[in-house]
């Protein structure tokens, strides 16, 4: 089998839940779990639906981390899905593509964290008390713009690349000091990408930057 079965009386004291296809990766992550004392019952799964059930039963679940293998290509809606539902669950996401933007999305729709499959165990279990102790971590790749779009092609009030990518991590809730380690920038560019975004979205505020995405999403 390739779920751990657990019994009825410890699901409501397990806090936090591994989901993936590859039975070793799950052995991986939930042995990490256990050695940071990050976390005192480790349920683990191969399918969605358990994890919905689990989180359903088990409201003290604090951390979740998911391989995409598990999400059928639909990673955004369920994060979004799940961060509404579950607020106060820590979600990291597990895959294999590095395409930013498609990291991105993962993260402004309420994951904490995106972890490459192929990242060293020692980098993985860095992300993960990152994300335990309440940061968002991405890794190194996604601040790297090797071939960043020129102003100048871009229609008047569009967003560059770099204005995305910082407003994509500001409605996921991260903090300047997190979009600054996350991007791999100083906190004073930050904010200079901060003022450019919201002039360019008409807004005055991280508030009305963030109401403007939910906004053009409905």
């Amino acid at each position: 089998m390739n779920e751990q079965i657990i019994r009825n009386d410890e699901l409501d004291k397990s806090n936090a839940i591994v989901a993936s296809n590859a039975e070793i990766f799950r052995y991986a992550i939930s042995s990490i779990l256990s050695q940071q004392h990050l976390a005192d019952t480790v349920l683990t799964t191969s399918n969605w639906s358990s994890v919905q059930a689990h989180l359903l039963r088990a409201h003290c679940t604090k951390l979740a981390v998911i391989n995409t293998d598990v999400l059928n290509g639909q990673g955004h809606g369920m994060m979004r899905r799940l961060r509404l539902s579950y607020p106060h669950l820590r979600i990291i996401v597990v895959g294999q593509t590095r395409e930013r933007m498609k990291i991105l999305s993962l993260i402004s729709a309420g994951a904490h964290a995106y972890i490459l499959e192929s990242m060293p165990m020692d980098e993985i279990a860095k992300a993960v008390r990152m994300v335990a102790a309440g940061h968002i971590y991405l890794p190194d790749m996604v601040g790297d713009l090797s071939a960043p779009e020129p102003d100048s092609v871009r229609a008047e009030g569009a967003l560059t690349r770099r204005q995305q990518q910082v407003l994509q991590l500001l409605v996921g809730g991260a903090s300047n000091k997190e979009i600054a380690h996350a991007l791999n920038l100083a906190e004073g560019t930050i904010k200079v990408h901060l003022s450019g975004l919201f002039k360019a979205l008409g807004v005055h505020n991280r508030t009305g930057a963030v109401a403007s995405v939910h906004a053009q999403a409905y």
